[in-house]
């Protein structure tokens, strides 16, 4: 059905002290230790009162050019396929900084972790997962190798710098990097958000020379995807800046467009799944109370904590009313009750206004083009 139907702590005593952090050269004991590090930076004094980035300072500026000179030595001389995502890959696009970028996002491919450690090791970086119980606490930096490097519904996949003795240092412009691992299919094909297929050719990184490194930039219409997946306000302003860049074709917008629509028929499909198992269990006569603890019980369900609960809870009352008891009546009421079919319509016409916003763009560079000649 839905994403609304669908992301610790370790025991104490396995946490080692920062004076008794392997070495490098112990790989069998290098696998798992946790240090401690402060809060993240909040982003807010970075977006101004509508929503948007502010302009970066003189001081910003130097510290993302290092970044990106760092990030591009960190992966310099390997065929590994990688690519910047996010809005710093905006900025590149752009040919200018947006704003200031708080994160520097990395695509790698799922079966190139190995040699993505490897590769980073030789330049002073380790694969960690980090979570918090708290934004204002102290975030826990577990580090693992690439065999255990896998988000979670409590941990962060991050690249962090780390000292000869595996230590987090904090000296470093370009750190705790986070990392989109590229999922494929059994086809090997590349899977974006609700397992479904993207275009190969958002996976096919689009390399320039930035101040002297290469930098591997991810597909632009790759970017504009996953920022129509965001709420945040400065992701859509993100998102019409990189289409104020003229890089983001009609084409563009129809694969967008079909993978959108195949998310939504891929999760109307998995909520239906748990209506059909339900079905099966309920009888004309059972009431709500009885009726409730079938839908609980489902793992889909579970996952998805209390708040999921609470609108099953609304759910069951309604089929109470009636003894059809099928898993079409219940889908049927789920896709009301939860805002299914609104919450598709309303992106739907999101991204129908973003492609007007792409062919005025191309419109204009064509005129501008006809003028130059």
């Amino acid at each position: 059905m839905v994403q609304e139907i669908q992301h610790i702590s370790s025991d104490s005593a396995a946490k080692k002290t920062a004076e008794s952090l392997p070495l490098p050269n112990e790989p069998e004991a290098a696998a798992n230790f946790e240090q401690e590090q402060p809060p993240w930076e909040s982003f807010d004094d970075h977006i101004d009162d509508e929503g948007k980035r502010k302009p970066p300072t003189a001081e910003q500026v130097v510290a993302m050019d290092k970044s990106l000179a760092e990030l591009g030595a960190a992966f310099a001389g390997s065929n590994l396929n990688w690519h910047l995502d996010g809005g710093l890959n905006i900025s590149l696009h752009k040919g200018e900084y947006i704003g200031n970028h708080k994160d520097v996002d990395v695509s790698v491919e799922q079966n190139e972790l190995a040699q993505v450690e490897a590769q980073l090791e030789k330049s002073g970086y380790g694969l960690f997962l980090s979570r918090t119980a708290d934004a204002t606490k102290n975030k826990v930096l577990r580090r693992v190798s690439f065999k255990d490097f896998n988000q979670s519904a409590s941990e962060h996949m991050l690249i962090a710098a780390i000292d000869d003795r595996g230590k987090v240092r904090r000296d470093k412009a370009l750190n705790f990097v986070d990392v989109h691992i590229i999922q494929r299919n059994e086809r090997g094909e590349a899977l974006g958000e609700a397992g479904v297929v993207i275009p190969e050719k958002w996976n096919e990184p689009q390399t320039i020379e930035y101040k002297g490194q290469q930098i591997n930039l991810s597909h632009p219409a790759k970017v504009l995807y996953y920022k129509l997946h965001q709420s945040r306000n400065y992701d859509r302003t993100d998102a019409q800046r990189l289409v104020e860049t003229g890089k983001i074709t009609p084409d563009d917008m129809d694969d967008i467009e079909r993978t959108f629509e195949d998310e939504f028929a891929a999760n109307r499909e998995r909520g239906k799944k748990i209506f059909v198992e339900v079905a099966k269990q309920c009888t004309p006569e059972m009431t709500a109370e009885e009726m409730l603890p079938l839908f609980l019980a489902n793992e889909t369900v579970k996952e998805r904590g209390p708040e999921i609960a609470k609108m099953f809870e609304v759910l069951v009352q309604k089929l109470a009313e009636s003894p059809d008891r099928s898993a079409e009546r219940m889908f049927s009421i789920a896709l009301d009750l939860f805002g299914i079919v609104e919450r598709d319509n309303k992106k739907r016409a999101e991204i129908a206004a973003v492609r007007q916003q792409v062919i005025d763009v191309q419109r204009i560079k064509q005129l501008q083009s006809e003028i130059k000649a």
